[in-house]
């Protein structure tokens, strides 16, 4: 309950400073950030006195259960949305509402604005996202499950990985194995590539067969309570390539520096530029086109992020991933990816699964 109470009460203050009554909260995951509400199709007002979630028949009972221990109210919309937005916002005095500018169709505000004419709406930019950035004690917690079942899902996984077996076989493996550790689902669309294919960095699993002493670049993660993870791995059947075993340090090498420099009140470009000035001085800059990494939680990607052009800087409780990657067409790819946590005192590395050359073949 304290986790929920305090959301909201960073979030009045932000209301506060912006000069707002109320914010209409339409983004499913950050309803779900600041009522504990799982259901979907539901919008959460958050005025200064009160927080309203407005739902349906289908979610009532649900609701009841969820938001009630924490406060929060649950009513059960008859017509629109909007329209019951209108009548709450009514009865709250609100006279300055915000929206979630991210979020909000055209259509979704012109029903806003038809139902609400005397009050002056004005969209805001990621106050709940930006709530969102810092996790706190119990979403940590939640997160290292999600990176222990998607770690352990795979070292399931890893036996049945040899010559023979296709991309979607080793991507269907890995997702009931994370299930068995107690993930709710995959994090996202598996992404396993075989040989040259590993150049693509968001390739799909197809029916292609790995072959024997070809590498197999496996992006995978759990989603576990609706918190994520997110890790990638190169893996080698049989032996290392000395091609690949050259260009695989120099990822590894180009992780290691970025690591070395996250702590709080650094700026999340200058980790990304610690990475990519590896690839920089052995002429590989071209072949790393993507950010070093995002921030995980509620959503796969979300804030901060890590990468040239980010102006953030790191503060406790920030929880991102750290993965360079090199790309050579016709060849295939090399990406390493890890969780971080920002501390008070440095920075932890969530997960552990093995990266070294002697740990990677199979």
């Amino acid at each position: 309950m304290a986790d929920i109470e305090r959301r909201l009460r960073k979030l009045r203050a932000l209301l506060r400073r912006e000069k707002l009554d109320a914010l209409i909260v339409s983004n499913e995951h950050n309803v779900r950030y600041l009522s504990g509400f799982t259901g979907d199709d539901s919008v959460l007002l958050v005025a200064r006195e009160a927080a309203v979630l407005v739902t349906d028949s289908r979610y009532t009972e649900q609701a009841g259960k969820e938001v009630f221990p924490y406060g929060l109210e649950v009513v059960e919309r008859k017509k629109s949305i909007a329209e019951a937005l209108g009548v709450l916002v009514g009865k709250y005095g609100a006279a300055g509402v915000g929206f979630e500018g991210c979020n909000a169709t055209v259509d979704f505000h012109k029903h806003l604005t038809d139902a609400m004419k005397r009050v002056a709406l004005r969209p805001t930019m990621r106050l709940v996202e930006g709530l969102r950035e810092i996790k706190d004690a119990s979403e940590v917690k939640t997160v290292r499950r999600a990176v222990r079942a998607a770690e352990e899902g795979l070292r399931s996984t890893l036996p049945s990985i040899r010559p023979g077996v296709t991309e979607q076989d080793i991507a269907a493996e890995l997702e009931y194995q994370m299930r068995k550790q107690g993930a709710d689902a995959s994090a996202f669309p598996i992404i396993v590539a075989g040989g040259e294919r590993a150049s693509l960095p968001h390739a799909r699993p197809t029916k292609r067969r790995i072959r024997p002493g070809e590498a197999v670049l496996i992006d995978w993660g759990a989603r576990l309570e609706f918190y994520n993870s997110d890790l990638t791995r190169v893996f080698f059947l049989g032996t290392i390539p000395s091609d690949w075993k050259k260009r695989y340090e120099i990822v590894l090498q180009a992780q290691r520096a970025a690591l070395k420099v996250i702590r709080k009140g650094v700026m999340t470009k200058t980790v990304d530029r610690a990475a990519r000035d590896v690839f920089k001085k052995r002429r590989l800059a071209k072949r790393f086109g993507h950010g070093l990494g995002h921030g995980v939680g509620l959503e796969v990607h979300e804030a901060p992020g890590v990468n040239r052009s980010s102006e953030s800087k790191l503060k406790p409780g920030m929880i991102f991933t750290v993965e360079p990657g090199i790309y050579f067409p016709e060849w295939g790819g090399i990406r390493i990816e890890d969780m971080v946590l920002v501390k008070r005192t440095g920075v932890e590395v969530l997960t552990n699964f093995e990266k070294q050359f002697n740990q990677v073949v199979i």
